[in-house]
């Protein structure tokens, strides 16, 4: 390789990982890459398994010879030679939603700034000695309020459900707050052992006795006598007494069946915590303020207004003597705060509080919160390599996010997006196209070069970034009988919103990111299911529902014509499945009739193997090295942790004598690598699993692997992957509302459209779907649109406009009117 060529490019020869197909490719430094191409077309394993991973396998081997002596579980990227690569940072998706300890703050790394200035500058009340730091967060021991457990909320029996009708017996169910079943039985055996009758009237026992049973917190155990019991047991036990308040607190705490979960809750109230204000911090942390201002309030100011107040309210302090040691440390500890709350600013949301759950945040917001923290660290001569930069942003927010993309490039860094915007990629300074279908089908080279001569010439490349339309998906507009009508909705940024939507119909919920559609969306799920409709509780598929700070903003909406829906459909996007070896085959089952197909083998009955041989949860079948994950991962502590093949099963998960048994000449590793679309193909009928795998394919999944690990889905794959299993489960009679959170979410535009077309025969069958979305091709073929805004935050939460697509965008009010007028100029020819 020419050196001066190496000097001003990044060389890629013989790229061979996943489907690659050795590809070349040329990356010149100091230049704006896109890599683009359906979705399954190698971009993420070209960007990310093969350019970064080379990157961090480099600087891996200079630090120490402890460091070094791990890199033999380090893989190497299959490529034959990278030259001209210089140190990467590389800023995936977020592919699950953060837990409800995560915040606004911790996200952005203010909190952190918050406590050590609270800590070393915060005025103390009189005696009280000066804490760490730690003692300001309440996910410490020394920070967590005592009495919530942290938890900043504090629930209660409701003394008003927990009895269901206090004419009956308790042994007849009068305690309705205590489970049913046998441990129902027992605790009516233990309080009747106990010597209190369980065959009168509730309103006949003593009031203080009936007190006792709903509340105390005495857990008396004794030894039930079948002798002493009027109902016949075939033994005696030995049974520990728990009241009902007891029980349900218990329950809250230890079931993992939201099911289990949802009945307790409604049988307690929910308040904020009276000690902590539900701030869940210690009392001690409260004590200390800083302008007249605890932390809690503090962190409840937006990160636009927080580094003034602080900075203001130690200077009119006088802080300490000019030059000292404390005085100097707070003016440090100011700066950074106002450095990254500056950059938070200018990306725009700033308007976002410290305390604000991030659990509450849109994709957007996410999006913009972890790019903030490479955006202020200065780093030049870099490569960035981005994930879906315009993931969660409306056109409007993509453009201004696009600016400090800019800036990244023009201070000397190299920045790669992987990208599906067309409107992005145009704006770059260079183009790989990958293709030219995904999976077996992807993997080649399309098109390398600048993106002027792409946009300038007659390839198919070209004609993708002029985004020239490839048939119409505009519906005629239609008459709509019935409306579903939540009013008084209020929660995060949304002010008294009044959403009306068609029954039968796709309505698309736009605006700027922070504008509250996601808000909306789990309001009117947590209201539809309400009234009456069911949901899907099972664990492995969470319903999106409101918070408990947004049910309080509920409390007093006013609903009409949600009885129109038998069942909602809810999904956040949040990751899918508990478990690190759980895959996309175990979500529908598909797992476990491959590995029934292996065990029925006459190899496997042989040798005594059973379905569990072939599983990687279980230890007889799988890798002892890595147990069944197929990757060793090392944690570098102050480093991203490395991940590497397994060298014991080469990543193929299981035992050598396991991957002896075949079907139709392939192991169950080499099932697992083959793609839905491939496993279709070759497995529907002896798995007499069509139905399975065609929902998978109708919600475009089926370039993705059968063995793919759910935890590496996007927030978009994720929700289409409960979304097939959803219509799998669907009766044809019952009349369904589907609530989805941009579920176009990392979808080229050519597999948008199939999504866009599962969605219209889903609402011509009778179906609802409301979702939020920032893909205007799919707003565009809504039979109704709801914008919000105008802005974010403070400056959302109304609705800017409202009808057809058609009629939003020929009325002008909003961003999304304008982005629409463009799409409807450019392709006017509605469809039926």
């Amino acid at each position: 390789m020419d050196p001066k060529r190496s000097a001003t490019e990044i060389s890629v020869v013989g790229a061979r990982e996943h489907n690659l197909d050795g590809i070349y490719v040329s990356i010149p430094h100091g230049h704006l890459v896109a890599i683009c191409g359906v979705s399954g077309s190698g971009k993420s394993s070209l960007a990310f398994d093969t350019i970064y991973a080379e990157a961090q396998r480099r600087y891996l081997e200079s630090v120490s010879p402890f460091t070094r002596h791990l890199l033999g579980s380090i893989a190497t990227p299959q490529v034959d030679r990278i030259t001209g690569l210089p140190a990467a940072i590389a800023v995936k998706q977020l592919v699950s939603t953060p837990p409800d300890s995560s915040s606004v703050g911790t996200l952005s790394q203010v909190s952190d700034l918050l406590r050590v200035l609270f800590s070393r500058m915060g005025e103390y009340p009189a005696g009280q000695e000066r804490l760490l730091a730690s003692a300001f967060s309440p996910n410490t021991v020394e920070g967590a309020c005592p009495s919530c457990a942290a938890t900043g909320r504090i629930h209660e029996i409701d003394l008003r459900v927990a009895v269901a009708d206090d004419a009956l017996t308790i042994r007849d169910g009068a305690i309705a707050a205590w489970p049913g079943g046998w441990l129902g039985r027992n605790f009516t055996h233990i309080t009747e052992t106990l010597g209190i009758d369980v065959d009168v009237p509730w309103r006949e026992l003593p009031a203080d006795t009936r007190e006792w049973l709903l509340t105390t917190d005495e857990t008396p155990e004794v030894t039930v006598d079948p002798d002493t019991l009027r109902e016949r047991i075939p033994r005696g036990y030995k049974g520990k007494f728990r009241s009902a308040r007891r029980y349900l607190l218990d329950t809250l705490v230890t079931t993992n069946s939201a099911t289990v979960r949802e009945r307790t809750e409604s049988f307690l109230t929910d308040e904020p915590c009276p000690e902590c204000g539900g701030s869940r911090i210690a009392r001690a942390a409260l004590d200390v303020r800083i302008g007249g201002e605890n932390i809690a309030q503090a962190q409840a100011r937006s990160l636009s207004d927080l580094a003034r107040f602080l900075r203001d309210a130690l200077t009119q302090r006088g802080g300490e003597d000019p030059g000292s040691a404390a005085d100097e440390a707070a003016h440090v500890l100011l700066d950074e705060l106002d450095k990254r709350t500056s950059v938070i600013d200018a990306l725009g949301v700033g308007y976002l509080a410290p305390r604000r759950s991030a659990a509450t945040l849109s994709p957007g917001e996410l999006q913009r919160l972890r790019l903030a923290a490479h955006l202020h660290s200065g780093l030049h001569g870099m490569v960035y390599v981005f994930d879906e930069l315009s993931t969660g942003l409306h056109p409007d927010d993509t453009d201004h996010l696009f600016e400090f993309i800019v800036q990244l490039r023009d201070a000397g860094n190299t920045v790669v997006l992987v990208e599906h915007d067309m409107e992005l990629v145009r704006r770059c300074d260079w183009v790989i196209e990958l293709g030219p279908g995904g999976g077996a089908d992807g993997g080649q080279v399309m098109y390398v070069g600048p993106v002027d001569a792409a946009l300038s010439g007659d390839g198919s490349t070209g004609a993708r970034l002029r985004n020239e339309p490839s048939g119409s998906p505009w519906r005629e507009p239609r008459a709509f009988d019935a409306w579903a009508r939540c009013a008084g909705l209020t929660a995060n940024t949304l002010d008294d919103v009044t959403a009306a939507f068609p029954v039968g119909a796709l309505t698309t919920v736009t605006g700027v990111s922070g504008s509250g559609k996601s808000s909306l969306l789990r309001s009117v799920a947590s209201l539809v299911r309400g009234s009456g409709a069911s949901t899907l509780l099972d664990d492995d598929a969470p319903h999106a529902l409101a918070s408990g700070d947004e049910r309080e903003g509920l409390a007093h909406a006013a609903t009409s014509g949600l009885d129109a829906f038998a069942r909602v459909v809810s999904f956040d996007q949040s990751m899918i499945g508990r478990s690190p070896r759980s895959v996309i085959g175990t979500y529908l089952g598909i797992f476990d009739r491959v590995r029934a197909l292996f065990a029925k083998t006459p190899e496997a009955r042989e040798r005594g193997y059973t379905a569990s041989r072939f599983s990687f949860n279980t230890a007889a079948g799988r890798c002892p090295r890595c147990e069944g994950l197929g990757v060793i991962t090392i944690d570098l502590v102050h480093l991203p942790a490395s991940h590497g093949t397994c060298p014991e099963c080469d990543g193929r998960r299981f035992t050598a004598d396991t991957l002896e048994i075949t079907v139709d000449g392939l192991t169950i590793a080499d099932v697992l690598d083959l793609s839905i679309d491939a496993a279709a193909e070759r497995f529907a009928e002896p798995l007499r699993a069509a139905g399975h795998f065609e929902a998978l394919q109708r919600v475009g999944l089926g370039g993705l692997l059968l063995g793919q690990s759910s935890s590496t889905l996007s927030g978009g794959e994720a929700q289409r992957l409960r979304l097939a299993a959803a219509l799998k489960a669907r009766k044809r009679h019952e009349r369904s509302l589907f609530v989805l959170d941009e579920p176009a979410n990392g979808l080229h535009p050519t597999d948008a459209r199939v999504l866009g077309a599962l969605f219209r025969q889903i609402v011509d069958e009778g179906d609802t779907i409301l979702m939020a979305d920032h893909n205007m091709e799919l707003a565009a073929a809504s039979d109704w649109l709801i914008d919000l805004g105008p802005g974010a935050g403070p400056d959302g939460g109304r609705i800017v406009a409202e009808g057809r697509p058609r009629d939003v965008a020929a009325a002008g009010e909003g961003a999304t009117a304008r982005v629409l007028a463009e799409r409807f100029e450019a392709d006017p020819t509605p469809t039926a």
